[in-house]
């Protein structure tokens, strides 16, 4: 049995424009263990799909409509609101993509981790003071009995991230939710979070959701993808078959999009257009305006994932063949 299975979620947000389904019919599941990475354009669901799982959804004006999350054999949206915060935080975690806004500026960072403990009744053994400054050496803070009792704007961009890490861990979670989390910092701490959430990862054995619309982090990190567009998966695969033969041709357009660092020249070719407005989606395939391979089918049917061998889905009427 996974882990967390997803399937057929569908959420929604009214806004003064109309409604807007922000995922339709999303499905995916996660192992023990394993690293699934959701990658996609900004407004593709991936954040959406997060705040589903964590019961994060502002209602109103937002509404998960139909569906189910069902995580270690039990569905997330039939417990009630006090069994799904006991989850959040101790056995799902989420590292959110803005650590600046989602850290509180009024308290030191130490007692925001010890917080976890407290709020979940945890008595980590040698106390939570202890553990707390465990915590933030094993993210590299430095001096942590120092930086334990300073506040988040005393913290650079990569070292209040750390902290963000150190919190998601702090109870040994299930899952690690990563949204975004190498959003707005340089390529070396890039680096360095990549590293620090591989090691986590493999020190727990959580099973870890890695959202990002970068493709460098997905070929160091992920074993598994599901590539997101306009609030549905269209392709999922494991990371070297993805990278080798992408099946959907969104997928094909976002790896011939991108640079090669081996000195080999290559033309860049961007996907031509633009996302489609989500209040006022395109029939059919919401991509179809921007496909090179789109048809008349195209117009009329919303494609399903189907089976492309072992491990691999699309959701395309004709998808792309095999080298």
């Amino acid at each position: 049995m996974a882990l967390l299975e997803i399937t057929d979620l569908e959420v929604s947000f009214d806004t003064a424009g109309g409604r807007v389904l922000a995922l339709n019919g999303v499905s995916f599941s996660l192992d023990r263990g394993e690293v699934l990475a959701l990658l996609g354009e900004s407004g593709s669901g991936k954040s959406v799909t997060a705040a589903a799982i964590m019961d994060l959804i502002p209602d109103p004006p937002g509404a998960i409509r139909h569906g189910s999350i069902r995580f270690d054999g039990h569905n997330l949206l039939e417990m009630s609101a006090t069994e799904r915060r006991s989850l959040c935080g101790a056995r799902i975690a989420l590292i959110f993509q803005d650590a600046l806004a989602a850290l509180n500026p009024v308290y030191p960072v130490g007692w925001q981790i010890a917080e976890m403990f407290r709020i979940h009744g945890r008595r980590p053994a040698g106390g939570i003071e202890r553990a707390v400054l465990a915590l933030l050496a094993a993210v590299g803070i430095p001096d942590p009995a120092l930086r334990s009792r300073q506040y988040p704007h005393e913290f650079s961009g990569g070292m209040r991230q750390r902290i963000m890490i150190a919190m998601a861990v702090a109870l040994e979670p299930d899952i690690i939710i990563a949204d975004e989390p190498t959003t707005a910092l340089d390529v070396t701490i890039q680096a360095q979070i990549v590293d620090l959430l591989n090691a986590v990862r493999k020190r727990s054995g959580a099973g870890m959701i890695f959202i990002t619309h970068d493709l460098g982090v997905v070929a160091e990190l992920a074993d598994r993808v599901a590539v997101m567009y306009a609030g549905r998966i269209v392709e999922t695969a494991s990371v070297s078959d993805l990278f080798a033969e992408p099946r959907h041709p969104y997928s094909v357009g976002l790896l011939a999009s991108r640079p090669r660092m081996d000195g080999v020249s290559v033309e860049l070719v961007p996907i031509p257009g633009s996302a489609p407005n989500p209040i006022n989606l395109p029939s059919g395939c919401a991509f179809r305006t921007r496909c090179p391979r789109a048809q008349d089918l195209c117009a009329q049917i919303v494609p399903a994932l189907q089976a492309l061998g072992a491990g691999r889905q699309a959701a395309c009427h004709f998808p792309v063949s095999k080298a």
